[in-house]
Protein backbone atom coordinates (compact mmCIF):
# COMPACT_ATOMS: atom_id res chain seq x y z
CA UNK A 1 0.00 0.00 0.00
CA UNK A 2 1.46 3.47 -1.33
CA UNK A 3 -0.26 5.59 2.17
CA UNK A 4 -1.42 8.97 1.19
CA UNK A 5 -1.10 10.77 -1.80
CA UNK A 6 -1.75 14.80 -2.26
CA UNK A 7 -3.58 17.08 -4.87
CA UNK A 8 -4.23 20.26 -4.56
CA UNK A 9 -6.54 22.82 -5.76
CA UNK A 10 -7.10 27.09 -5.65
CA UNK A 11 -10.82 28.24 -5.54
CA UNK A 12 -10.87 31.24 -7.32
CA UNK A 13 -10.29 34.44 -5.41
CA UNK A 14 -13.05 36.02 -4.04
CA UNK A 15 -14.68 32.60 -2.84
CA UNK A 16 -13.11 31.91 0.52
CA UNK A 17 -14.87 31.35 3.22
CA UNK A 18 -15.83 34.55 5.67
CA UNK A 19 -13.65 32.58 8.46
CA UNK A 20 -10.60 33.20 6.67
CA UNK A 21 -10.73 36.91 5.86
CA UNK A 22 -11.61 37.42 9.94
CA UNK A 23 -8.90 35.10 10.86
CA UNK A 24 -6.99 37.36 8.76
CA UNK A 25 -8.65 40.72 10.66
CA UNK A 26 -7.81 39.44 13.85
CA UNK A 27 -4.22 38.31 13.06
CA UNK A 28 -4.20 41.95 11.82
CA UNK A 29 -5.21 43.80 15.04
CA UNK A 30 -2.34 42.04 16.43
CA UNK A 31 0.46 42.26 14.28
CA UNK A 32 0.45 44.21 10.41
CA UNK A 33 0.05 40.78 7.60
CA UNK A 34 0.07 41.91 4.19
CA UNK A 35 -2.93 41.67 2.02
CA UNK A 36 -5.22 38.70 2.21
CA UNK A 37 -4.01 35.34 2.58
CA UNK A 38 -3.40 32.43 -0.67
CA UNK A 39 -5.60 29.69 -0.33
CA UNK A 40 -5.85 26.06 -1.17
CA UNK A 41 -7.68 22.80 -0.88
CA UNK A 42 -5.55 19.79 -0.55
CA UNK A 43 -7.12 16.21 -0.79
CA UNK A 44 -5.32 13.34 1.34
CA UNK A 45 -6.08 10.37 -0.78
CA UNK A 46 -5.27 6.64 0.91
CA UNK A 47 -4.77 4.88 -1.80
CA UNK A 48 -4.26 1.06 -0.70
CA UNK A 49 -3.00 -0.54 -4.26
CA UNK A 50 0.34 -2.47 -4.70
CA UNK A 51 1.29 0.02 -7.12
CA UNK A 52 1.05 3.76 -7.29
CA UNK A 53 -1.66 4.80 -9.39
CA UNK A 54 -1.64 4.50 -13.08
CA UNK A 55 -2.16 7.49 -15.56
CA UNK A 56 -5.32 6.89 -15.90
CA UNK A 57 -6.17 6.73 -12.27
CA UNK A 58 -4.13 9.82 -11.89
CA UNK A 59 -6.30 11.77 -14.47
CA UNK A 60 -9.70 11.14 -12.78
CA UNK A 61 -8.23 11.97 -9.83
CA UNK A 62 -7.36 15.47 -10.90
CA UNK A 63 -10.90 15.58 -12.78
CA UNK A 64 -12.63 14.47 -9.47
CA UNK A 65 -10.64 17.86 -7.65
CA UNK A 66 -11.39 19.90 -10.37
CA UNK A 67 -12.63 23.44 -8.53
CA UNK A 68 -16.32 23.42 -9.67
CA UNK A 69 -16.47 26.83 -9.69
CA UNK A 70 -13.27 27.95 -11.75
CA UNK A 71 -10.33 28.71 -11.12
CA UNK A 72 -7.16 26.15 -12.39
CA UNK A 73 -7.35 22.73 -12.67
CA UNK A 74 -6.20 20.20 -9.55
CA UNK A 75 -2.78 19.71 -9.23
CA UNK A 76 0.04 17.07 -7.33
CA UNK A 77 2.41 20.13 -6.69
CA UNK A 78 1.33 22.60 -4.18
CA UNK A 79 0.55 26.38 -5.47
CA UNK A 80 1.62 27.98 -1.97
CA UNK A 81 5.48 28.44 -1.51
CA UNK A 82 6.40 29.80 1.71
CA UNK A 83 9.27 32.07 2.36
CA UNK A 84 10.97 34.50 4.33
CA UNK A 85 8.14 35.27 6.86
CA UNK A 86 5.41 33.81 5.27
CA UNK A 87 2.73 31.62 7.78
CA UNK A 88 1.70 28.51 6.53
CA UNK A 89 -1.26 26.85 8.29
CA UNK A 90 -2.84 23.73 7.39
CA UNK A 91 -6.52 23.26 8.78
CA UNK A 92 -8.40 19.70 8.43
CA UNK A 93 -10.61 17.39 9.83
CA UNK A 94 -10.13 15.55 13.17
CA UNK A 95 -8.66 12.10 11.82
CA UNK A 96 -10.84 9.92 14.48
CA UNK A 97 -12.92 9.30 11.96
CA UNK A 98 -13.59 9.81 8.34
CA UNK A 99 -16.16 12.46 7.55
CA UNK A 100 -19.35 12.30 5.59
CA UNK A 101 -17.59 14.30 2.91
CA UNK A 102 -15.06 11.58 2.52
CA UNK A 103 -17.46 9.19 2.48
CA UNK A 104 -19.11 10.48 -0.36
CA UNK A 105 -16.00 10.52 -2.25
CA UNK A 106 -15.07 7.61 -1.93
CA UNK A 107 -18.18 6.26 -3.33
CA UNK A 108 -17.89 8.41 -6.31
CA UNK A 109 -14.70 7.46 -6.93
CA UNK A 110 -15.56 3.60 -6.69
CA UNK A 111 -18.31 4.16 -9.35
CA UNK A 112 -15.70 5.53 -11.95
CA UNK A 113 -13.19 2.78 -11.33
CA UNK A 114 -11.29 4.21 -8.51
CA UNK A 115 -11.31 0.80 -6.59
CA UNK A 116 -8.36 1.14 -4.29
CA UNK A 117 -9.28 4.79 -2.94
CA UNK A 118 -10.16 4.02 0.89
CA UNK A 119 -10.32 7.21 2.26
CA UNK A 120 -10.16 10.90 1.32
CA UNK A 121 -9.90 14.06 3.26
CA UNK A 122 -9.50 17.59 2.81
CA UNK A 123 -7.80 19.93 4.26
CA UNK A 124 -7.34 23.79 3.42
CA UNK A 125 -4.07 25.30 3.26
CA UNK A 126 -3.81 29.27 4.32
CA UNK A 127 -0.66 31.24 3.61
CA UNK A 128 -0.32 34.42 5.52
CA UNK A 129 2.45 36.92 4.51
CA UNK A 130 4.29 39.25 7.29
CA UNK A 131 6.95 42.15 6.97
CA UNK A 132 8.60 40.46 10.03
CA UNK A 133 8.68 37.12 11.24
CA UNK A 134 5.16 36.44 12.81
CA UNK A 135 4.85 35.81 16.82
CA UNK A 136 3.67 33.00 18.36
CA UNK A 137 0.43 34.94 19.19
CA UNK A 138 -0.57 36.35 16.05
CA UNK A 139 -0.04 32.34 14.21
CA UNK A 140 -2.06 31.27 17.41
CA UNK A 141 -5.30 33.75 16.43
CA UNK A 142 -5.02 32.62 12.79
CA UNK A 143 -5.26 29.14 13.43
CA UNK A 144 -7.86 29.24 15.91
CA UNK A 145 -10.10 31.54 13.30
CA UNK A 146 -9.34 28.52 11.15
CA UNK A 147 -11.26 25.67 12.00
CA UNK A 148 -13.43 24.55 14.64
CA UNK A 149 -12.05 22.49 17.09
CA UNK A 150 -14.65 20.26 17.77
CA UNK A 151 -14.41 18.56 14.26
CA UNK A 152 -11.23 20.26 13.00
CA UNK A 153 -7.32 20.64 13.84
CA UNK A 154 -4.31 22.16 12.92
CA UNK A 155 -1.76 20.13 10.94
CA UNK A 156 1.85 20.94 12.03
CA UNK A 157 2.68 18.86 9.20
CA UNK A 158 1.47 17.36 5.83
CA UNK A 159 0.03 14.30 6.37
CA UNK A 160 1.51 10.95 5.99
CA UNK A 161 -1.13 8.93 7.33
CA UNK A 162 -4.71 9.01 8.71
CA UNK A 163 -3.25 6.27 11.67
CA UNK A 164 -3.12 8.37 14.95
CA UNK A 165 -1.17 6.98 17.60
CA UNK A 166 -3.69 7.03 20.08
CA UNK A 167 -3.39 4.84 22.97
CA UNK A 168 -6.65 2.85 24.01
CA UNK A 169 -7.55 2.90 27.58
CA UNK A 170 -7.08 -0.36 29.32
CA UNK A 171 -9.92 -2.51 30.68
CA UNK A 172 -10.34 -3.24 34.25
CA UNK A 173 -12.11 -4.44 36.89
CA UNK A 174 -13.86 -2.75 39.72
CA UNK A 175 -13.59 -4.20 43.26
CA UNK A 176 -17.15 -4.33 44.13
CA UNK A 177 -16.99 -7.92 46.14
CA UNK A 178 -13.89 -6.63 48.33
CA UNK A 179 -14.26 -3.20 48.54
CA UNK A 180 -17.87 -2.43 48.34
CA UNK A 181 -19.69 0.40 47.65
CA UNK A 182 -16.31 2.63 47.88
CA UNK A 183 -14.94 0.51 44.67
CA UNK A 184 -17.61 1.75 42.61
CA UNK A 185 -17.63 5.59 44.52
CA UNK A 186 -14.22 5.52 42.99
CA UNK A 187 -15.13 4.48 39.31
CA UNK A 188 -18.04 7.06 39.40
CA UNK A 189 -15.64 9.56 40.46
CA UNK A 190 -13.14 8.59 37.78
CA UNK A 191 -14.99 7.45 35.07
CA UNK A 192 -17.54 10.33 35.29
CA UNK A 193 -20.43 8.24 35.53
CA UNK A 194 -22.93 10.58 37.54
CA UNK A 195 -24.54 8.00 39.36
CA UNK A 196 -26.39 9.24 42.11
CA UNK A 197 -26.69 7.28 45.62
CA UNK A 198 -29.56 5.34 44.88
CA UNK A 199 -27.72 4.22 42.02
CA UNK A 200 -24.62 3.52 43.92
CA UNK A 201 -26.05 1.73 46.32
CA UNK A 202 -28.34 -0.43 43.67
CA UNK A 203 -25.38 -1.56 41.14
CA UNK A 204 -23.17 -2.52 44.70
CA UNK A 205 -26.29 -4.96 45.65
CA UNK A 206 -26.80 -6.19 42.13
CA UNK A 207 -22.97 -7.48 41.64
CA UNK A 208 -22.17 -7.97 44.83
CA UNK A 209 -25.34 -10.33 45.36
CA UNK A 210 -26.84 -11.24 42.19
CA UNK A 211 -24.09 -11.55 39.77
CA UNK A 212 -21.65 -12.47 42.31
CA UNK A 213 -18.46 -10.64 40.63
CA UNK A 214 -17.13 -7.73 39.87
CA UNK A 215 -17.68 -5.34 36.65
CA UNK A 216 -15.56 -4.30 34.52
CA UNK A 217 -15.03 -0.71 34.16
CA UNK A 218 -16.57 -0.99 30.45
CA UNK A 219 -19.62 -2.05 32.15
CA UNK A 220 -19.86 0.19 34.82
CA UNK A 221 -20.22 2.95 32.03
CA UNK A 222 -22.26 1.13 29.85
CA UNK A 223 -25.27 0.80 32.80
CA UNK A 224 -24.52 4.56 33.65
CA UNK A 225 -25.54 5.36 29.81
CA UNK A 226 -28.04 2.61 29.46
CA UNK A 227 -29.62 3.00 32.53
CA UNK A 228 -29.57 7.26 33.30
CA UNK A 229 -32.91 9.20 32.83
CA UNK A 230 -32.07 9.78 29.30
CA UNK A 231 -32.55 6.00 28.52
CA UNK A 232 -35.12 4.81 31.40
CA UNK A 233 -36.87 8.27 32.79
CA UNK A 234 -36.65 6.65 36.45
CA UNK A 235 -37.46 10.23 37.77
CA UNK A 236 -39.87 11.48 34.66
CA UNK A 237 -41.90 8.45 34.95
CA UNK A 238 -41.25 7.12 38.47
CA UNK A 239 -44.12 6.91 41.59
CA UNK A 240 -43.66 10.67 42.91
CA UNK A 241 -43.95 11.27 47.00
CA UNK A 242 -43.97 14.68 48.22
CA UNK A 243 -44.13 15.07 51.68
CA UNK A 244 -45.02 11.88 52.66
CA UNK A 245 -48.05 11.58 50.30
CA UNK A 246 -48.08 9.20 46.91
CA UNK A 247 -49.51 11.36 43.87
CA UNK A 248 -51.18 9.50 41.78
CA UNK A 249 -49.21 11.12 38.40
CA UNK A 250 -46.25 10.82 37.21
CA UNK A 251 -44.32 13.82 35.96
CA UNK A 252 -44.78 12.22 32.59
CA UNK A 253 -48.64 12.24 33.31
CA UNK A 254 -48.77 15.41 34.26
CA UNK A 255 -48.05 16.75 31.02
CA UNK A 256 -49.96 14.25 29.27
CA UNK A 257 -53.01 15.43 30.81
CA UNK A 258 -52.36 18.91 29.45
CA UNK A 259 -53.82 17.22 25.86
CA UNK A 260 -57.35 17.06 27.97
CA UNK A 261 -57.83 21.05 27.85
CA UNK A 262 -56.26 21.34 24.54
CA UNK A 263 -57.24 20.90 20.28
CA UNK A 264 -57.60 17.21 19.43
CA UNK A 265 -55.55 17.94 16.52
CA UNK A 266 -52.85 15.45 17.46
CA UNK A 267 -51.46 13.05 14.84
CA UNK A 268 -48.40 11.55 16.92
CA UNK A 269 -48.30 12.59 20.15
CA UNK A 270 -45.88 11.92 22.81
CA UNK A 271 -43.98 9.53 20.74
CA UNK A 272 -40.14 8.93 20.80
CA UNK A 273 -38.19 11.89 19.32
CA UNK A 274 -41.25 13.55 17.30
CA UNK A 275 -44.85 14.55 17.41
CA UNK A 276 -46.96 15.95 14.48
CA UNK A 277 -50.31 17.97 14.39
CA UNK A 278 -53.03 17.73 11.94
CA UNK A 279 -52.06 19.73 8.50
CA UNK A 280 -53.65 20.11 5.51
CA UNK A 281 -53.71 18.92 1.43
CA UNK A 282 -50.14 20.40 -0.76
CA UNK A 283 -49.86 19.78 -3.91
CA UNK A 284 -46.54 17.69 -4.21
CA UNK A 285 -44.51 16.29 -7.07
CA UNK A 286 -44.42 12.42 -6.55
CA UNK A 287 -43.22 9.46 -8.64
CA UNK A 288 -46.17 7.93 -11.34
CA UNK A 289 -44.77 4.33 -9.68
CA UNK A 290 -43.29 4.36 -7.05
CA UNK A 291 -40.36 1.58 -6.91
CA UNK A 292 -39.66 1.68 -10.63
CA UNK A 293 -38.09 4.53 -12.85
CA UNK A 294 -41.23 6.83 -13.80
CA UNK A 295 -41.82 10.63 -14.24
CA UNK A 296 -42.97 12.90 -11.36
CA UNK A 297 -46.84 14.16 -11.28
CA UNK A 298 -48.46 16.46 -9.65
CA UNK A 299 -50.90 15.30 -6.83
CA UNK A 300 -53.04 16.83 -4.34
CA UNK A 301 -52.69 14.84 -1.03
CA UNK A 302 -52.48 15.68 2.68
CA UNK A 303 -49.22 16.81 4.73
CA UNK A 304 -48.73 16.73 8.34
CA UNK A 305 -46.86 19.52 10.21
CA UNK A 306 -43.90 17.54 12.22
CA UNK A 307 -42.48 18.79 15.12
CA UNK A 308 -39.12 17.38 16.68
CA UNK A 309 -38.28 17.67 20.49
CA UNK A 310 -35.01 15.75 21.50
CA UNK A 311 -32.72 18.05 23.73
CA UNK A 312 -29.98 15.48 25.07
CA UNK A 313 -29.53 17.19 28.14
CA UNK A 314 -28.68 13.74 29.35
CA UNK A 315 -26.84 11.96 30.25
CA UNK A 316 -24.87 14.52 32.17
CA UNK A 317 -23.23 14.93 34.96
Amino acid sequence: AMGLIRFYARPERGLWSRKVVKSAEAAASLEAVSGAPDTEFCYNVEWDGPEAPSAEERRKLLWLFHPMLGGPGASSQSCLNPEGNDCLIEVGPRLNFSTAWSTNAVSICHSIGLHHVKRIECSQRHLFKFPTHPATQARRVLASGLHDRTTECVYDHPLGSFALSVRTEPVYHVDVLGEGRAALERANRELGLALDEWDLDYYTRLFRERVGRNPTSVECFDIAQSNSEHSRHWLFRGRLTVDGQALEESLFDMIIGTQQHSNPNNVIKFSDNSSAIRGGEVRCLVPAEPGAPSPLQETLTTRHVIFTAETHNFPTG
